[in-house]
């Protein structure tokens, strides 16, 4: 099955379906581009209420409760919760590389002012810049008050050093859209296993239950992209397979975004829309993260669109999961810590990788387990440098308690995502 040939057909018909498609839905297009009347904005506030009631003290709505007016504002890929980030962006409030955590209920991430700048923009549509702090970003600030149009219905005026506006219109996503690599070299059981969840993937979209990210962030409950990725992993498990999946959120205009799970191979990955099961890859485990082809197939994104992706920590990424040696978190650092032992749940391992990334010969043994941070569990591993290259008998792995020669002591916790 040559998954590369599927894929350039795939991207041909799907670009043509996609331009058609938002020629004409372009009233249902319109709103992930900004396209708002105030009815919709105190909608929108209303939702952003309810998602603050949630951070702040746990008050969840119940499902079925709350509803937009507009057919278009409950779909799938309508998430108003980083409609606002851009903006922030763009005035120098938030850094264009930090988490936001706003998937998983920690806005800011610890950031008291992203927090409440976050807060501000969401509840009352209200954007503040420090004229003495952030000279910059307040010039910016004025930039596109006078930019608005008179439609907006945009104030402002000044509280203290601080320029605070209202009803500014919001910064959409800009940004070249960089083309995804295929795989030159893919292994026989790796295709047959894309194969089979290319045949798959669409039977779990339309069996997993559950609601849309915007309605998962003010109930509680589990979005129906949660319980795509848990019906692909126990795919996986079925398959024997020991590749891994993720999520990732690929975002376009202000308020769109489509939930998306990576399954990550040995030797590529691929990207799967959780609202349809469609796949798109194999993609070289070095290739930019790409979703414009799965994207083409859904009437609310425009193509050509700038589209960013987000981990599911709100981190900025261009690159599929991988080990990351700090927390899924902009302000964790790395952390040192005794590498947890057997009856800690973890299973040890051991790989000789020869020379190592600073040119010297090592050993380097790790464990391996999870961890629970916020509402997610994470892939763990702890990693330590042992000996000189072949002391861990010959390469490869095996399980069980570490040889003496490396005994757990400090080491490098690692996470994927």
């Amino acid at each position: 099955m040559m998954m590369s040939r599927f894929r350039s057909l795939v991207f041909a018909g799907a670009a043509l379906a996609g331009v058609a498609q938002a020629t004409s839905v372009s009233a249902q297009t319109s709103v992930y581009y900004g396209t708002i009347d105030a009815a919709d904005k105190a909608q929108l506030a209303q939702w952003a209420t309810h998602y603050w009631a949630r951070a702040d003290a746990g008050t969840t709505v119940t499902p079925g409760t709350f509803t937009f007016t507009k057919t278009a504002m409950n779909d799938p890929l309508f998430l108003p919760v980083r409609g606002a980030r851009r903006t922030l962006e763009a005035l120098g409030v938030m850094n264009a590389q930090a988490c936001d955590g706003l998937i998983e209920i920690q806005p800011g991430l610890g950031d008291a002012a992203v927090s409440s700048a976050l807060r501000e923009a969401m509840t009352q549509w209200k954007f503040r810049t420090d004229a003495v702090i952030n000279p910059a970003g307040t010039q910016a600030h004025f930039n596109l008050i006078n930019a608005a149009p008179n439609t907006s219905n945009t104030v402002w005026g000044m509280e203290g050093s601080h320029l605070v506006s209202t009803n500014l219109p919001w910064e959409a996503l800009t940004g070249a859209n960089p083309a995804g690599q295929i795989a030159a070299n893919v292994s026989t059981p790796t295709l047959h296993t894309i194969g089979k969840l290319t045949d798959t993937a669409p039977a779990i979209a339309k069996a997993a239950a559950g609601i849309s990210q915007t309605q998962a962030l003010i109930t509680g409950q589990k979005s129906h992209a949660d319980r795509f990725e848990e019906g692909v992993v126990q795919f996986l498990f079925d398959q024997g397979s020991n590749a891994t999946a993720w999520r990732v959120d690929a975002a376009f205009g202000e308020f769109g975004s489509l939930p998306l799970v990576g399954v990550m191979f040995d030797d590529a990955f691929v990207l799967l829309d959780t609202t349809s099961g469609r796949l798109d890859g194999p993609f070289a485990l070095t290739s930019p993260l790409d979703a414009t082809v799965l994207l083409a197939s859904q009437s609310g994104y425009v193509v050509g669109t700038t589209v960013r992706y987000h981990n599911i920590a709100g981190c900025g990424t261009t690159i599929a999961a991988g080990w990351q040696n700090s927390k899924p978190c902009w302000f964790c650092t790395p952390v040192i810590v005794p590498d947890p032992p057997g009856p800690g749940g973890m299973t040890f391992w051991c790989v000789d990788y020869g020379i190592d990334a600073t040119g010297a010969v090592a050993c380097v043994c790790f464990s391996t387990g999870t961890t629970t941070i916020g509402p997610r569990v994470y892939r763990t591993r702890c990693v330590v440098r042992c000996g000189p290259a072949g002391s861990c008998g010959g390469g490869g792995y095996s399980p069980g308690a570490p040889p003496a020669w490396c005994a757990p002591g400090p080491c490098q916790t690692q996470y994927w995502y």
